[in-house]
């Protein structure tokens, strides 16, 4: 059968085989001759009964991003007319070029056009497959880290020991004043808030239960929580997550260290360690605050305040403060180290992950002090 071709013989060179059809380019595969070439495949018509659409790139020795464009208008004219297209003649030069820049039809995802409702559910389902994740990974970072623990009390000086007075002094030491002074403002309210109140039962002396027994048991360890959750535990993703951008965690792996009891352990114990202490000073500085408060707007005195206060105030509820807070010096640090080392990228992921420690700090708090609350209430305390 005669083949009908419409071609431009300065442009390509056409030549028609035994059920083929092959295409030599003439002229630079660039973007400078692209309108001769566009010109060409609106023109460019096979009426036969060939199979094969063959591009000879024997020729061509200059080429640039418009090869890929040429290429991927070819392969649709063969699949509209149901050829096969083969490219012939390839260096391996520009194999590579075409490999590294061509998108195959395989990876191009149309998206569904979805109702308001469906594109809805698929976002909480993504929440909540995220959401899961994230737990199942902290669960196993918890373990390395209590794993870590256990064999730290067999081999002490596998941690950084000289690490540990630094970050104790920045999540501790440095952390007292702001402490002490939001404990005394916080014990002033309560102890205002509760004298008005009490005033009006004639219960004055009272005030000395709500302001030890709150301070004690539950808004010290919790408000101080909440402070070194901001200081310390967003510090630490800050920190360890610039290392993980800078690939310095990679080194240390790559060095045989554990990056566990070189990085996390140093900042889980001194946070931990810290929190108690802080807890104990808050509690002067709130009862103190509360003092101040209810003195000048309750007519008692100090020594009946005092003496109130030793009646109520037991050490159960004193050593249920501390240790609550014990435990959440714990969950800060290692939320904060674990959400440094979730960071990848650049910049934006360090600030994105100090700011979700924060935020999965106080959660995993508040969540804690609530699953304390039932348990002392279970057993008494």
């Amino acid at each position: 059968m005669k083949k009908k071709v419409t071609q431009s013989v300065d442009v390509i060179n056409q030549k028609i085989n035994n059920k083929s059809v092959e295409l030599i380019p003439l002229i630079e595969l660039t973007l400078k001759n692209a309108a001769l070439y566009d010109n060409y495949l609106k023109k460019f018509r096979i009426e036969g009964d060939e199979s094969v659409l063959n591009l000879n790139l024997t020729t061509i020795q200059n080429y640039d991003t418009y090869l890929i464009l040429f290429v991927n208008s070819l392969k649709e004219i063969a699949n509209r007319e149901n050829y096969t297209f083969e490219i012939i003649g390839l260096t391996e030069k520009t194999k590579k070029f075409l490999e590294t820049f061509s998108i195959s039809p395989e990876s191009i995802v149309i998206a569904d056009h979805l109702s308001f409702t469906r594109r809805f559910f698929n976002y909480i389902g993504e929440e909540a497959k995220s959401f899961f994740n994230d737990v199942i990974s902290f669960i196993e970072f918890f373990g390395q880290i209590f794993a870590a623990l256990l064999n730290l009390l067999i081999n002490p000086s596998k941690m950084r020991w000289k690490d540990f007075p630094f970050h104790f002094t920045r999540a501790g030491v440095n952390a007292v004043f702001i402490c002490l002074l939001i404990m005394a403002l916080l014990g002033l309210i309560t102890g205002y808030q509760g004298a008005v109140q009490l005033k009006h039962f004639g219960a004055d002396i009272f005030v000395a239960d709500l302001v030890g027994i709150s301070i004690a048991r539950e808004l010290s360890p919790l408000m101080i929580a909440i402070l070194v959750a901001g200081r310390s535990g967003s510090a630490f993703a800050a920190e360890i997550g610039t290392m993980k951008v800078s690939e310095e965690i990679d080194a240390l792996k790559s060095m045989g260290f554990d990056y566990i009891q070189f990085l996390v352990l140093p900042r889980v114990l001194s946070v931990a360690i810290a929190m108690p202490i802080l807890t104990l000073l808050g509690d002067f500085a709130g009862i103190g605050g509360g003092i101040i408060a209810s003195l000048a707007t309750l007519d008692i005195s100090l020594s009946g305040f005092l003496n109130e206060l030793q009646r109520a105030l037991t050490f159960g509820d004193l050593f249920s403060g501390l240790g609550k807070s014990i435990i959440f010096g714990f969950l800060i640090a290692s939320v904060g180290c674990f959400r440094g080392l979730q960071v990848k990228g650049g910049a934006e992921s360090v600030g994105k992950y100090t700011t979700i420690s924060v935020v999965t700090g106080i959660l995993m708090i508040i969540l804690a002090d609530a699953v304390f609350t039932f348990l002392f209430q279970a057993i008494g305390i």
